[in-house]
């Protein structure tokens, strides 16, 4: 994400509230929210900072389970509906190690890309998280027949995180996937969707939104995509969804790509609408 050049940020207040679990048979949602605002050499992310509130009570409401935030982000977390953890790689990996299935992990960061090399998002410390890695690690998670689906809201985020198949739009709207030849298999029907912000070379966004229950910067994509996730309920049409991410980021002056890639192919609905009262 892009943001303004500061060197610290505020205290975050979080409360959040998690979805009533269903029955002991029924699956379970976790969510994952990583928010990484000091990586950036230009300065202190906002967009990052402002974005964890919203992220984590749009979440929350379809979360079942423990809901984690791995961030460098100072947080008060109240209430016990938020698991938070160090932005260290084995948290990262040990966490999609116990859940296996999530709704996230929405990132939310600075991602450096040079040449051919992998991308990779700074941490803490000296620790980088290469987008190659990440993957490698969602596809293990989902192995056991889980469904994973990731919010990249990155810079370059197709460069540093992207599954085999992309999902594209022909000129009536209708969904295709001209390379699904390189669709994998995922175990017990487990896949990967990762839906991101920008495409190689296109840096993420922040936007102020000046009124509201979440005034303040944000990341330009992750606000637009939750706008959008307000008014549907139950499964999104993936068409619809990218379709209308597309519209929206092309009223910005800087005009980002967003790309929908997955381990498979018929993607015709994701599981991430407004939950039912």
């Amino acid at each position: 994400m892009s943001g303004t050049a500061q060197s610290a940020g505020n205290l975050v207040k979080i409360a959040p509230t998690l979805a009533n679990p269903p029955s002991t048979s029924g699956p379970h949602t976790y969510s994952i929210v990583v928010g990484i605002a000091k990586g950036n050499p230009d300065g202190y992310l906002f967009g990052v900072e402002g974005d964890l509130s919203l992220v984590v009570d749009k979440l929350g409401v379809r979360t079942t389970k423990t809901l984690y935030i791995i961030t460098d982000v100072t947080l008060q977390i109240i209430g016990d509906g938020a698991r938070v953890l160090p932005p260290k790689l084995q948290c990262l990996k040990s966490t999609l190690e116990e859940v296996g299935s999530v709704l996230g992990p929405p990132v939310g960061g600075h991602v450096e890309t040079e040449n051919d090399e992998p991308s990779f998002l700074p941490l803490s410390g000296d620790e980088h998280l290469y987008g190659n890695i990440l993957a490698s690690w969602l596809k293990a998670a989902a192995s056991g027949g889980g469904t994973i689906i990731v919010l990249a809201d990155v810079c370059h985020s197709t460069a540093f995180l992207k599954m085999p198949v992309t999902y594209d739009l022909k000129t009536d709207g209708s969904l295709h996937y001209p390379n699904s030849e390189a669709r994998e298999p995922q175990g017990r029907e487990g896949q990967v969707i990762i839906i991101s912000s920008t495409e190689r070379g296109q840096l993420a966004r922040t936007i102020k939104v000046g009124e509201g229950q979440y005034v303040g910067p944000h990341g330009f994509f992750t606000w637009v995509f939750f706008d959008y996730l307000q008014n549907q309920s139950g499964p999104v049409d993936t068409a619809a969804l990218l379709l209308y991410l597309r519209e929206q980021c092309e009223w910005h002056k800087e005009k980002p790509r967003p790309q929908i890639s997955a381990t498979t192919t018929g993607l015709r609905q994701l599981p991430i609408g407004q939950p039912s009262a």
